[in-house]
């Protein structure tokens, strides 16, 4: 049985996809080539080097262009099916085409692909053509940084969103829209998320 895998070519200007490749492989194949369990394949993004790349186009059967920056494999998600583009890894470039006001990434702050991030928005903010704020976590030894990116004059949405990620819960459909709304979706966008992708939290058991 085969599944649906997508490989990312990487720019290293903005971190976002420059072309991408979506192919169909049987996991176990895929997983013995990444040195990996077949739910690790199946289940988060990787990076794989050139030797993991070369074995990837044989097993295919697909020339792969030479790329000299990072490649992301990874699996479709519900957001490749929206009938927008969904800002998820284009976060840079829509900001500086002034589509998108807000942005935040988060994760270890050794984390490869932050890094990574992090120095694609460095001349922005460097320049103030974007805000940063950078909060930083401790938590089982290790750190976390989350960071917020803004456009000039949106940076109102740093702390609107700590209010609404720090609210009450559950989550609900109505804090789906206005988390939407704070990175920059349409009405139309969020009307369309909240019908198709969106997932209300369970109820709670009674005691």
């Amino acid at each position: 049985m085969t599944e649906r895998f997508i490989l990312k070519f990487l720019s290293p200007e903005t971190g976002c996809s420059a072309h991408e490749l979506c192919f169909e492989a049987a996991p176990s194949v895929i997983a013995n080539i990444m040195g990996m369990t077949v739910d690790e394949v199946m289940g988060y993004a990787h990076y794989p080097d050139d030797r993991e790349l070369t074995a990837i186009s044989a097993a295919i059967g697909v020339s792969l262009p030479r790329w000299p920056h990072d490649v992301e494999l990874t699996r479709p998600h519900l957001i490749d099916t929206a009938p927008y583009l969904v800002h998820t890894n284009f976060e840079l470039p829509l900001m500086l085409d002034g589509r998108k006001p807000f942005a935040v990434v988060s994760g270890e702050d050794d984390f490869h692909p932050l890094i990574n991030l992090r120095a694609c928005f460095s001349p922005y903010v460097e320049r103030g053509e974007i805000i940063a704020r950078i909060a930083e976590m401790q938590a089982g030894g290790r750190t976390f940084i989350r960071i917020y990116y803004a456009l000039p004059g949106e940076d109102w949405r740093f702390d609107a969103y700590d209010v609404l990620m720090n609210g009450p819960r559950p989550w609900t459909a109505d804090m789906e829209w206005q988390l939407g709304s704070i990175l920059g979706y349409s009405d139309e966008q969020n009307e369309w998320w909240i019908a198709n992708g969106f997932k209300p939290a369970p109820p709670k058991p009674s005691a």
